[in-house]
């Protein structure tokens, strides 16, 4: 049987009478969307046992912010909480679900444009929340020159092929910065190598986008290619593949991720995962002064909003220069 999570006493009448307006507002809606939903009393008020114990933590720790104004960091951190508090699996799963549902209900009904929740890895037994790993300059730097050993090392058919997968991977995911569903889905024939796009992948509920990748990235999958040609390699068409039930197909999304721990390991990030190919990507082209508005377009986002509030890291270093400049 599993261990009774800890209970974290935070209930506060009133502090719940001066959680931010717009909150309540939301909360509201979603009250009478459930209601007519038919959904049980019991079941609504776990909810909001749930809602509240985040909305004070919010008050006390976060500014008393409206929830469509946090970040996905400012949930990761009351989620961090909770599990310092001694919240086991089980429970973090719950509040992470109960939290998740709300921004599902607000995004359907156009309140936001993205569920901050639907980055964050769900707990298994006996781990802990992972947390979005921004990659630096130097990190990449580091992820190239494994992937080319790893490449050069490797003896047989099998290894060189796998290897050359991981780097193609990881560097594509990087420049593109593509969701891993549409890494998941990219054909050789949506390829155009002298512009360096891809067209027409298949993302997220069925959205097709475009993806641009950079000169790097193209060798590499020229590479990739004649390596697939020479040694009679069916693909079925994909770019990223493994092989099951005696041959090579598309690969799932649970692959990838795994690909990703692994060269996770190899540059001692452990921490890694796919989607932060996606985030590190976004950072290191507006830190290197690429414009909010161009990186937003490549990410296809809708707007500025998401990927200002969801996918940038703010360079610390770079600020704290530019505000030596202006000291008085």
């Amino acid at each position: 049987m599993a261990k009774k999570s800890k209970r974290i006493q935070v209930h506060d009448d009133e502090i719940l009478s001066k959680i931010n307006s717009e909150t309540m507002k939301l909360w509201n809606k979603y009250k009478i969307d459930m209601s007519l939903r038919e959904l049980s009393e019991k079941t609504v008020a776990g909810y909001q046992n749930d809602l509240e114990s985040w909305w004070i933590y919010i008050y006390k720790n976060q500014g008393n912010q409206s929830i469509i104004d946090l970040t996905e960091d400012d949930i990761t951190e009351f989620l961090y909480f909770c599990k310092t508090e001694g919240n086991n699996s089980r429970r973090m799963k719950r509040r992470m679900a109960s939290i998740s549902a709300f921004y599902k209900f607000l995004r359907k009904k156009k309140l936001i444009t993205e569920n901050p929740m639907e980055f964050m890895d769900r707990p298994k037994k006996d781990t802990d929340v992972i947390t979005q790993t921004f990659l630096t300059v130097e990190q990449v730097q580091e992820l190239r020159i494994t992937l080319q050993n790893l490449v050069e090392n490797a003896d047989t058919h099998h290894k060189k092929h796998r290897a050359l997968q991981y780097q193609c991977y990881a560097l594509f995911s990087l420049s593109t910065m593509a969701r891993v569903n549409a890494v998941a889905n990219t054909k050789w024939e949506q390829i155009d190598f002298d512009n360096r796009v891809v067209n027409d992948v298949v993302e997220k509920e069925g959205y097709v986008v475009t993806l641009y990748f950079s000169e790097e990235v193209k060798e590499l999958l020229l590479g990739l290619l004649e390596y697939r040609k020479t040694n009679n390699i069916i693909d079925n068409g994909y770019v990223f593949v493994s092989y099951t039930d005696g041959k090579f197909d598309k690969v799932t999304n649970g692959t990838l991720n795994s690909w990703c721990h692994i060269i996770g390991e190899m540059i001692n990030v452990p921490t890694l995962h796919a989607h932060d190919f996606r985030h590190s990507g976004a950072t290191l082209y507006k830190n290197a002064g690429m414009s909010l508005e161009d990186v937003s377009a490549l990410l296809n986002h809708s707007g500025t909003d998401v990927t200002r509030k969801f996918y940038i890291r703010v360079d610390k270093k770079k600020i704290s220069q530019n505000k030596d400049k202006f000291d008085f």
